[in-house]
Formats: structure tokens, C-alpha cells, sequence
């Protein structure tokens, strides 16, 4: 106990960071203890903690950790509050203790009673972060009574402590008030002479004196870091400062209180930038311009004369203490991520060459990119040792931004590298996240500044020594500084995105100058602009020239000449001249950037530019600039771009409705900043909007306000250029009218250059019957800036809006004769080979689908137009996209009944192609009333050779079969083959699909060997018409497969599906039905060939995708289901195979009804299940009703009646019935013999149950002498090591799945 009655205390306190506050706390405790005083520190800047590492070499750094600091003390203090318990009025008191938490500094030297302990601010676990960022200050005070706790630390450190000292946190906050107004004696404002940090400490002083006058709170303001190598700005700052702080410290008179300011200056001394090292331990006693006598002169003020110096320390004591300060080398380069996003990318560019300088690897990323791929993933082991992320209200918006975090977390969870380190550039609200680590804040900083709180924050102080006062001369430079001579316009604090224009454009302005181009209101100007604000640090010289008037450059130039300091010449000419030799030499400046704005003609530009070091940077609507610059095209907004304007500019737009305005105007950023301008002006619903943009385009795009930078309306200026246009090329002009009427997505090349369009523009220009001459009129349109002509792509496009604006400058009748020459264009460009089945000819037709709707193509009378339309059906229903397929259909169909008849020709073949949709759909029935109406009218009107009609019984076949009525559906399919090939021959396409259906009723109704020589004729035809890769080709080729599989010949089957579904990836990819039925029937055939593992592999990923794709209950998805669940039960899991197999069949049964074919299968299959499963006599009921289905259905000697009865034999010699199952074997086996053959796999199954059914019957010798046939037999038919020998060996009945029939 100290024997003063009451001990004094001291804050420590700044405005700003970077005073030297902590390091004058820590010497001025050190010098207090020294004099025999007991004095305890409190580190209170809980954010930034530091004040431990000036005494780490007399703490024990587990001691410091295991210790609870002042958030713990407070944190328990607030938990304590919450109790229910009944207490007394004193109990917080026991809280307040202080000395709990102290850790006494290992030093035995301190005189007397001495002594020197510290309070941490906390301990830096992984919740110190969290605790301290989500405390409730004001709640502590309001609610859980902070007053009387802070009351009673306040006393308890006063009553065992001569001197308490805290150190607060910079700034204006509840922590700081607590520690200037709540607790102190005395209040130490440390500042440096920059004007902030005058300004601010100053305001701070007052306030507490105006405010807290009745506290008698002492105030000393204390100048820091004061260097004497400026001495005019020094003093300029010091009589700043004494102004800005008169009246302070009270009560002196002025003699006192220019003693005072003369002897509490603290000198910047090199020295102690680069470690924490204490005066005490750095410098020798007695020297009076030393750091330390400047300390030991605070601590006379603060004592008010009673301390007045240190105790001499003995130099060999204090030389080996001081290398316990000095921090050795790192031995290893560290790595580091560098996180940013592009509106800092100079602060990041700065960031990097800052840390590079001090040893470390930087890999820069921008969080805005690309995705990244797999192994640049942060959470993937990554080859640095933490992240370092730039921090600013744009990268808190940045979703990839925020994920570092997260995952970052997780990593140092899971032992991986250390949480991210965030550097603050901008007044951010950092998340509970992202304070783990506490922030390196380079907020108001200056460079040096800035460079020392970066490398502190980093562990890499000693290497400042090595950093110049600026890093400009030979890296980038300090963010944020505006170059000596600037005239940009003012930044466009509503700008949005750009990053990958504005990154492209800073990697290669370097190389030369860029020319930003594209049509009238994508924002050239304001990324230029922007470019010019956010990386001005790099230039001496930012200058804007207006060039749209060629006459007014010289003017600019020589503002520029005066704003450089040259000499005017006579005229404005050669003083604009003399400006640009200049620039040229790099005298006065050679890091310059000149823009010129809206130029137009470069022949005309190309004289006003300098060469040199510096920049150059172009806007123009004309893209032909490749002889002086370098074009760099700006395109419209990204989609995320307009939502994120809309979004920030109309307040109460939903995203949905952004989306929706951004789509209705194209994504242009000048009609994006017009329309949220007057959507948040006028409160207008968006959908009302947008309705009007479609019936007034011209109109809406002049509401609102206009930018200042674009007075006119961006329709009135397109007008102006089609006026141009018109007048210097007509026939350009027509050709933007066509165009007109096409999408807004690119239009190939290729689909222009057809004789449809010559006919067209002849019209206008008799040079137009050379095609070679559309080329220099399509490049007009991207000379008027009216279309984008992408070179490259070979394509033109036109933006929607200029589209809508040239179509309301017509009338109807010009409308309506427009739009059927394009529609004209677009049937002369279908591929004049093949037709929509060909996927060779799919990228063209992809071409010409995205112009149908915009041209209105559906209220077109012309043939060949509507047999256009009929192709995009087909196409749609090709492709898989079945629901889209039957819409057309249905509203062409509609359409086309008002307009035409129901008995019109093209609308009676349409419903055939609907018919083909609804097939595909499992809408089989549907399907089937389709085409017989279809076909009873084409009987009647068109004959029955007509090939519309054959298509169409083709049709009626199919659906016949998937209806399970296989016996009429091959009725059909041969006599439609035979029409078709007296038709049109035996080579021709339309004659190898109709082969190739009846090869599908021969193999259904059970006539395998007539199946396979029919598929094995078809696919040789047509890999000699059509090619190899032809999914026709292919198709047949899964059929020859199938039947081989029928016929027994699995290795066969196995080797022809495994190429046949390579080739449907190549040609269709993954997931188009055609790919994935063949994968479903290549994992039945390896299955039968004993390749139970791979086969259920495949059909858990095909399943997988048919559900995706298709749907859970699409009769393809049922079909791959069931064979998913034989998989399974193959290898053991019957429970869950008899589950999928029990839902299958229910779902057939419920749209196919429970006679059908595939309904039966899978009821098949489930009393195999159920027999494995114990529910012998449930399962035998079920295959005999199965039996009796297929037998009425599809005859007693049908392959799959047949299967089903190997089943019932099986049921019944489970259930002991020996002798019917006896009869039932031997007669199944006969018939199988005679249809399948004696070694079919079938044949050798129900003979192997046969052998187990006489073994049961006591016939041994019999039995065992047919399964020794029998297992010879199988090893010749499926190999020694399949399943089923193992099976029979074992005398093991065997049972035989049924697969649903490809129709």
C-alpha cells in the first residue's frame, strides 16, 4: 500500500494514430516506477492493443496470455449483473479488483517500493475479437449499471497505486470517453504537428473542459514526434498548435506556459521507429536532447516538479537489456496473399511494393476477377502464409471479399495458416469476423505514417530504416494524393463496376495510348473519369480535354502550358505546342496523363499528341484507331452492374424489379442512370416502367433529369447520327432498319451475307449486288457508333434500345414490309444441308432462333417462314427442351388455326411434331390422339404415300409401342417401311428411320435375330449416308446393342454401348436423353456380364442426371430407377432395391396403368425382391399375376412372359410345391431353348433352377448331372467367374430381372 492517501491517473490519449502515445506511457511508467513509485498501466486501446511489447523483455509471455485483462474484468462484471440472486449493495465491488489482472514486470532494480505491473487489454485468443466488436457500451451503461463498476476500478487502482496510467484508443468512441472523462486525474493529448491532428486534439481538450469543467480534469497537450529538419513548417505548426490549445494546461501565466510548451516537446528520434524500446534502455543518461531526457521532462509536468529525472543505470545493465528489445531477422520469407478489389487497386499496388521491400512474397488477387480455379482457392492449402486484405466500402460489398474470411477461419481451425490480416484504407465497419486480428488502420495517415503502422501491424517494424520518406521515385505512390496540375471534371460518386475495363485499361496504358470506344451512352467519359480519380497518385499531371470540337484543343493545351509553368508564346497555337514539348522532354513533369474526350477523327487527333513517358487516353464513338491507339472497347453494363446502379440510386426497388428494368433498357448505363433517376424522383411503379419503354421508347429515354455530362437525350443523339447515317451511306441505313428488327444478341456474319439481303439493299445502292460491298456498310454502323461489329467474332450487334428507337421512327406499313424481309434473311439462312436432326447444323440454327420473336416471326403468312417455326419445334424437342418445344407448338398451333384453318397443311403437320414432344414427355396417350387425328387427315387430303403422311404413321407406331401394344405398333412400322422405301429407295434417309423403327416393334414384340439383321443393315446404311457420328447412326447402334444383349451376346453388347456412349457424348454431351438411355443400357448389359460394381456406378450418376434434367418421374428417369434398384440388389441391398423397384411401379402403373409392359417389369422384379426378402407366398402371388398380364399382353411365348415364369418357379419350389414347379421349369426351359437357344444366358437360368427343383424332389443324380451341363454352359456363355456359376454351385436359385422396353 502506497502511503499517499490516493493515487493519481493519467490517460494517455491521441486523435490520431501514429503520435508515439503508447511509447510516452511506457516511458513515463518506467521513469515513475524508477523513483520508487508503484504504478500500474492499463492497456485500454482495446482495438489495437501494443502498449505489452514496450515491456516484452520483462514479461513472461504465458502469463501475459493465461491472464484476463480489462475486457475479461469488464465482460465478468456484465455477466455478473444478469444473476437472479439476491445480493448486497456492494457486491460489484468484488469485481473491481484490480490486481487480479495485474502482471508485475520482472525487474528487481526498482527502488523501494517500486514497482511497475500491467493490465493487457485483454487476452488474444480467437473470442478476443468477437468480445471486444460486439460489446454494447451503451448498454453496459444504461442497463447493467457500467457507472458504479467504473467507480469502483477507479477507486480500487487509486487506492493501491501511486500512479495509474491508461492508454487509450485514438479517435472519438465510447472506449476513448471512458478513458479522458470517466476515470482520469490528468488527460496526456499526445499530437503531431500534421493540422488533423492539431485540429482534433485540440477540439478534444475543449471538450472535455467545456463539458466536464466540474471534474477538474488536468489537461496537458504534449507535441510528439517533432522534427526539426523543417524548421519554417515546424514552427508554423507549433504556434498552430498553441493557439488551437490556448488556455491549456489551466492556470498558467504566459511566462509558465511557454516554459511549458519549450520543455514537453518529444523529439522524433529514428532510433526507436524500428523496435519498442524504452528511453530508459536506449539512451545514455544526461544528454538533454535525448528521448529520454524529453520523457523524464513530461514526467516533472505530470508530477508537478516531484520527479524530475531517472536514477542512473549502471551502462553495462542497461546495454545487455537493450538487445533484449532488438528484434533479429526473420531467417525466412513470408508469403502473402494480397486481397483487394479494383477500387483500391492502388492502395493495393502501394500495399505490395511496401511489403516487398520489407522481405515478404506478395501475390496480388483481385477479389473482383474471374473465379479462381480449384487450387487458388483460399480454403485448399494455400502457398502463403496469411492474407493481407485491403478494406473498403467497396470490398465489404465484394461477395468473393467476404468469403476469405470464412474460410480463413476455418483453415487456422482446422491448424491451417493465421487469420486474415485486415488493412482499413477507408472508414469501414469492420464485421465480428474480421476483427480476429486487429486491423491495421492507414486511414489519415501520411505515407511515413502509414508505411510504419503497415509494417508494425505486420511484424516487420526493423525493416523501416529501409523505406524512403516517399516511395514515389521508385514505385507507385501514395494513394490519394491529386497531382500538382489537374482539371479533371469532379468524380461520379454514383459510379458502378467497370473493373475489368478500368484493370485492362491500367495494364496497358503503359504500352501506348487507348482508345476507349462504343456506342453513345455506355459510359466512355465516366470511365475515363474514373480511371483519372482512381489512380491520380501516379501522375503529376491529370488533364482533361474536351475534343469533340477540334478547334478548342489548342485552348486546353495551353492551360495546360500555364499549369505547367511554361512560357506563353505569342498565339495559342504555339503555346499549346510549347505545352506539348513539355511533355514530350518530361519537364517539369514526365509521369503525366492527358485524356481526350468524345474525339472523333483521328487523322485530326494525331497532331495534338505527345510522345514521352506519360499517358494518353482516348474516348470516342469510332473504333478505328489502331494506327495511333490502341482500342479497348466499353461495352454495356454487366447485369449485377445495373442491378447494383438501380439498386443504390432508387431507393425501394427489389432486386427482381432492377433485373427487370435493366433487361427492358439493355443494360446501357446511361438509360440505367436516367431511368433510376426518374424512378426515384417520381416513385413511378417499375412495371409501369417498363410498359412504357415498350410503347413509347423515344419519350421515356428523355424523362428526368440528364446527366451533366450528356445534355442531349441519348435518343435524340442516335437520331442525329441515323440522319448522318442515312446521308452519307443509304444503304447503310437500310440495313439498321433490318437489323432493327432482329435480337439484341449478336448476329453472325454469315447470316448477312446471303442473297436475301443483297435484295434488300440494292434498293438503296446498285453497288449492293456485290456482296463484297456489305462489309464497308456494316462498317459505317460501327462508325456512327449505331452497331458493335465485332471483327473477331464475325458478328454485328445493335442494342436494344437503338433498336426500339429506329423501329418508332417508322411507321406500320414500313414496319410490316420490314419485318418480312427479315424473316426472308433469316429462312435464307438455314443450312442448306441436312435439317434440324443434324447436330452439325445446330450452331447455325442457333444463329437464326434468338431473331424469330423479335422479327414476329409467329404472324408471318409465308410458308417458309412457318416451316421455319415448325423446325424450331423440332429442334427444341431434338435438344431435350421439351416443355419449351410443346409451348411453340401449342401457340403456333392456336395462331395458326385462327389465321389458316384447322385443315391447313402446315398447321396438320405441326400437331405431328407435338405429337413427337408429348411422347417424349411419357404423355404417351396424348400422343397417340394426336396423330391418329393427324393421320386420318392426312390419309384424306394429302394420300397415304405422301411422305407427311408416312412421317406420321412413323409416328403412330411409336406411340403404339410405348403404349405397350407391340403387336399392332410392328403392324404399322412394316408396312410404313415398305411405303417408304418403294417411296423414296432403300438408301434414303426417310427410309433408314422408318428401318430403323421397325427394327425397335421386331426387337419389342420378341423377334430378336430379325431385330439384329435389320439394325446390323440399318447402321451400315447409314454410317454410309449420314456418317458414323450421326445421332441417327448412333441411335440404331444403341439398338443393335440392345438386341445383342436380348440375343445373349453380352461382351458384344458391352463393347458396342461402351463407344456408342462416347460418341453420344461427343456429338449430344452428357445429358441429353439419346446419351443417357445408352448409359442406362450399358449398365444392364454389365451387369449380366457380372460387372455388378461398375454397372451400379454408372447407374447412380445416370439416374443423378435424368433426375436433374428431366424430372423425378419422367418414364426414362422410372426406367433408369428400376435398373438402379436391380443394381442394388445384385450386390446385396435388396431392402432398398425392393423400395425403388415398389415406387417405379406405382408410378407406372399410375400413368401407364398396370398391364403395360413396363408396369409389369418392375412388379416382376419385386417378387424377386420379396422372395430374397422372406415374403415367399406375397412374392409368389405377385409373379403369377404378373405372369397372367404378360402372357394376355404380350403372349404366353414371349421372351418376358417366359422370364416371369423362371420367377414363379423359383416361388414355388420355395413354398414346397416341387412338382408344379418341376412342370413349370422344364416347359419355361423348352420354350426359351426353341426361341432363345439352348445356351441363350435365359435357356441356362431356368435349366440351373430346374437342377436345384430335382435335387429337391430327391432326383440327385439327375440334377447333378444337368448343373455340371449347366455350369460348363455359363462359363462358355458368361465367363468362369460370373455371379450365376458361383450361384449354381452353391445351389442357389437364380432369378431374372425384367428391363422397361425402349420404344
Amino acid at each position: 500500500m502506497s502511503d499517499a492517501p490516493d493515487g493519481q491517473i493519467i490517460t494517455f490519449y491521441s486523435y490520431k494514430g501514429g503520435t508515439g502515445r503508447t511509447m510516452a506511457l511506457a516511458n513515463t511508467a518506467w521513469i515513475l516506477a524508477s523513483n520508487g513509485k508503484k504504478v500500474l498501466v492499463l492497456d485500454w486501446d482495446l482495438e489495437s492493443p501494443g502498449l505489452h511489447k514496450f515491456f516484452h523483455p520483462f514479461l513472461d509471455a504465458n502469463t501475459v496470455g493465461g491472464t484476463a485483462g480489462v475486457i475479461e474484468m469488464i465482460n465478468e462484471y456484465s455477466l455478473a449483473t444478469l444473476s437472479p440472486d439476491v445480493r448486497e449493495d456492494d457486491w460489484h465491488l468484488d469485481y473491481a479488483k484490480v490486481q487480479r489482472h495485474a502482471v508485475s514486470l520482472n525487474w528487481e532494480e526498482f527502488p523501494g517500493k517500486g514497482t511497475l505491473d500491467f493490465v493487457s487489454a485483454g487476452r488474444q485468443d480467437r473470442s478476443y475479437a468477437s468480445l471486444v466488436s460486439a460489446f454494447d457500451w451503451d448498454n453496459f451503461y444504461t442497463r447493467l449499471g457500467g457507472g458504479q463498476f467504473f467507480d469502483a476500478l477507479k477507486a480500487d487502482m487509486k487506492r493501491h497505486y501511486d500512479y495509474i496510467l491508461i492508454d487509450s484508443r485514438t479517435g472519438l468512441s465510447d472506449i476513448a470517453d471512458i478513458c479522458t472523462v470517466h476515470f482520469p486525474d490528468t488527460v496526456v493529448i499526445c499530437f503531431t504537428m500534421s493540422d488533423q491532428s492539431i485540429e482534433g486534439a485540440a477540439a478534444v481538450a475543449h471538450d472535455i473542459n467545456d463539458r466536464y469543467s466540474g471534474q477538474n480534469i488536468r489537461i496537458l497537450p504534449v507535441p510528439m514526434r517533432i522534427d526539426d529538419g523543417e524548421k519554417q513548417k515546424l514552427d508554423a505548426g507549433r504556434d498552430l498548435a498553441k493557439r488551437r490549445f490556448d488556455g491549456f494546461p489551466l492556470g498558467l501565466n504566459p511566462d509558465e506556459a511557454r516554459d511549458y510548451w519549450g520543455a514537453v516537446e518529444i523529439p522524433y528520434v529514428c532510433f526507436y521507429a524500428y523496435e519498442e524500446t524504452l528511453a530508459a534502455f536506449g539512451d545514455a543518461p544526461g544528454s538533454p536532447t535525448s528521448l529520454l531526457s524529453a520523457f523524464e521532462r513530461l514526467v516533472g509536468v505530470i508530477t508537478r516538479g516531484e520527479i524530475a529525472s531517472i536514477p542512473p543505470m549502471e551502462k553495462d545493465l542497461r546495454l545487455r537489456w537493450r538487445e533484449k528489445f532488438v528484434r533479429k531477422a526473420a531467417a525466412v520469407k513470408e508469403d502473402l496473399l494480397l486481397s483487394y478489389v479494383p477500387e483500391d487497386r492502388m492502395w493495393a499496388d502501394w500495399t505490395a511494393f511496401v511489403l516487398r521491400r520489407a522481405g515478404f512474397r506478395v501475390t496480388q488477387r483481385n477479389e473482383s476477377a474471374p473465379e479462381p480455379a480449384e487450387d487458388e482457392i483460399p480454403h485448399r492449402s494455400p502457398p502463403y502464409n496469411r492474407i493481407v486484405a485491403v478494406m473498403s466500402a467497396a470490398y465489404m460489398r465484394s461477395p468473393r471479399g467476404q468469403s476469405i474470411w470464412t474460410s480463413e477461419a476455418t483453415a487456422e481451425g482446422q491448424g491451417g495458416h493465421a487469420p486474415p490480416v485486415p488493412v482499413r484504407v477507408a472508414d469501414v465497419r469492420l464485421t465480428q469476423l474480421m476483427t480476429e486480428r486487429p486491423a491495421i488502420d492507414l486511414t489519415r495517415l501520411d505515407e511515413a505514417h502509414a508505411t510504419e503502422a503497415l509494417l508494425r501491424g505486420l511484424d516487420r517494424l526493423e525493416q523501416l530504416s529501409e523505406f524512403p520518406v516517399s516511395t514515389g521515385a521508385t514505385g507507385p505512390r501514395f494513394p490519394g494524393t491529386r497531382p500538382p496540375a489537374w482539371n479533371a471534371p469532379n468524380r461520379n460518386a454514383g459510379f458502378t463496376g467497370r473493373n475489368s475495363v478500368l484493370d485492362a485499361l491500367r495494364d496497358q496504358i503503359v504500352n501506348g495510348p487507348q482508345a476507349l470506344h462504343g456506342m453513345g451512352g455506355v459510359g466512355k467519359t465516366q470511365v475515363a473519369l474514373e480511371y483519372a480519380h482512381r489512380f491520380m497518385a501516379d501522375y503529376d499531371v491529370v488533364w482533361w480535354i474536351a475534343a469533340e470540337h477540334m478547334e478548342l484543343v489548342n485552348r486546353k493545351m495551353a492551360e495546360l502550358a500555364e499549369a505547367l509553368g511554361v512560357r506563353t508564346a505569342d498565339t495559342v497555337a504555339e503555346t499549346a505546342k510549347a505545352a506539348k514539348e513539355a511533355l514530350r522532354v518530361g519537364k517539369p513533369y514526365s509521369r503525366w496523363l492527358l485524356i481526350f474526350d468524345n474525339a472523333d477523327d483521328p487523322n485530326e487527333l494525331e497532331a495534338f499528341l505527345p510522345s514521352g513517358e506519360g499517358h494518353i487516353l482516348i474516348t470516342s464513338r469510332n473504333p478505328a484507331w489502331t494506327r495511333i491507339a490502341t482500342p479497348l472497347e466499353v461495352g454495356v453494363f454487366t447485369r449485377p452492374e445495373s442491378v447494383e446502379h438501380l439498386l443504390r440510386r432508387a431507393s425501394g426497388l427489389t432486386p427482381k424489379d432492377a433485373d427487370n428494368v435493366a433487361h427492358a433498357l439493355g443494360d446501357l448505363p446511361l438509360a440505367i442512370e436516367q431511368a433510376s433517376a426518374w424512378l426515384q424522383e417520381t416513385a413511378m411503379p417499375p412495371e409501369q416502367y417498363v410498359g412504357l419503354l415498350d410503347e413509347q421508347v423515344t419519350q421515356v429515354l428523355s424523362l428526368g433529369e440528364q446527366p451533366p455530362d450528356y445534355p442531349t437525350p441519348v435518343a435524340a443523339t442516335w437520331n442525329l447520327s441515323f440522319e448522318r447515317l442515312r446521308r452519307r451511306s443509304p444503304a447503310s441505313a437500310r440495313l439498321l432498319e433490318l437489323l432493327a428488327f432482329f435480337g439484341p444478341e449478336p448476329i453472325s456474319m454469315d447470316m448477312l451475307y446471303v442473297d436475301a439481303m443483297v435484295d434488300c439493299l440494292v434498293p438503296y445502292d446498285e453497288a449492293m449486288r456485290e456482296k463484297l460491298m456489305l462489309g464497308p456498310a456494316i462498317r459505317e454502323l460501327g462508325r456512327y457508333a449505331l452497331a458493335r461489329v465485332d471483327q473477331a467474332d464475325k458478328s454485328i450487334q445493335v442494342h436494344r434500345l437503338i433498336q426500339a428507337v429506329v423501329q418508332d421512327r417508322m411507321n406500320a406499313d414500313q414496319k410490316e414490309a420490314t419485318v418480312h424481309e427479315v424473316h426472308r434473311i433469316l429462312v435464307a439462312a438455314r443450312p442448306r444441308v441436312g435439317d434440324t436432326d443434324d447436330p452439325e447444323n445446330w450452331p447455325r440454327y442457333e444463329e437464326i432462333w434468338p431473331h424469330l420473336v423479335p422479327s414476329s416471326a409467329a404472324d408471318c403468312d409465308e410458308e417458309a417462314t412457318r416451316r421455319l417455326l415448325i423446325d424450331r419445334v423440332r429442334y427444341l424437342w431434338k435438344r431435350g427442351d421439351f416443355e419449351a418445344s410443346l409451348e411453340l407448338g401449342n401457340m403456333l398451333e392456336k395462331a395458326w388455326n385462327v389465321k389458316l384453318g384447322k385443315g391447313d397443311r402446315q398447321t396438320v403437320h405441326l400437331r405431328f411434331h407435338v405429337a413427337n414432344t408429348l411422347r417424349s414427355m411419357g404423355r404417351y396417350a396424348e400422343a397417340y390422339d394426336v396423330d391418329t387425328q393427324v393421320l386420318t387427315h392426312q390419309n384424306r387430303e394429302l394420300g397415304e404415300f405422301h411422305p407427311y403422311t408416312l412421317m406420321t404413321s412413323g409416328g403412330l407406331a411409336a406411340d403404339l409401342r410405348a403404349l405397350g401394344n407391340f403387336p399392332e405398333a410392328l403392324e404399322v412400322d412394316n408396312k410404313t417401311y415398305e411405303r417408304v422405301k418403294e417411296l423414296f429407295g432403300e438408301d434414303a434417309p426417310r427410309t433408314l428411320v422408318a428401318a430403323h423403327n421397325l427394327g425397335v416393334s421386331l426387337r419389342l414384340a420378341g423377334n430378336f435375330w430379325q431385330a439384329r439383321e435389320l439394325d446390323m443393315e440399318t447402321v451400315e446404311r447409314r454410317r454410309r449416308v449420314i456418317g458414323d457420328m450421326h445421332p441417327y447412326t448412333l441411335h440404331t447402334t444403341a439398338n443393335l446393342a440392345h438386341d445383342l444383349r436380348e440375343l445373349g451376346q453380352l461382351g458384344q453388347s458391352v463393347d458396342m454401348l461402351r463407344t456408342n456412349l462416347e460418341h453420344y457424348r461427343q456429338v449430344l454431351g452428357d445429358d441429353l436423353i439419346d446419351t443417357l438411355r445408352t448409359a442406362t443400357s450399358l449398365a444392364t448389359s454389365l451387369r449380366r456380364t457380372g460387372a455388378e460394381l461398375e454397372a451400379l456406378d454408372l447407374a447412380t450418376d445416370t439416374h443423378d442426371r435424368y433426375v436433374q434434367r428431366y424430372g423425378d418421374t419422367h418414364p426414362e428417369t422410372l426406367s433408369c430407377r428400376l435398373e438402379l434398384a436391380t443394381c442394388l440388389a445384385t450386390i446385396g441391398h435388396t431392402e432398398r432395391a425392393h423400395e425403388l423397384a415398389t415406387d417405379v411401379m406405382l408410378q407406372f402403373s399410375e400413368r401407364l396403368g398396370e398391364s403395360h409392359p413396363d408396369t409389369l417389369a418392375a412388379a416382376n422384379n419385386i417378387a424377386t425382391y420379396g422372395r430374397k426378402l422372406g415374403a415367399v407366398m406375397e412374392a409368389r402371388e405377385r409373379a403369377e399375376t404378373t405372369l397372367r398380364a404378360l402372357s394376355n399382353g404380350v403372349g404366353e411365348s414371349h421372351p418376358l412372359t417366359l422370364t416371369c415364369a423362371i420367377n414363379v418357379g423359383n416361388c414355388l419350389a420355395e413354398l414346397g410345391d416341387l412338382e408344379a414347379a418341376e412342370e413349370l421349369d422344364r416347359n419355361t426351359e423348352a420354350s426359351l431353348a426353341r426361341i432363345l437357344g439352348p445356351e441363350h444366358p435365359d435357356t441356362l437360368v431356368c435349366e440351373a433352377n430346374f437342377a436345384m427343383t430335382l435335387n429337391l424332389l430327391g432326383k440327385t443324380m439327375e440334377a447333378r448331372r444337368l448343373r455340371e451341363q449347366v455350369i460348363r454352359a455359363m462359363s462358355r456363355a458368361l465367363g468362369d467367374d460370373h455371379p450365376r456359376i458361383a450361384d449354381l454351385a452353391a445351389w442357389r436359385r437364380i432369378d431374372r430381372d425384367l428391363e422397361p422396353q425402349q420404344w
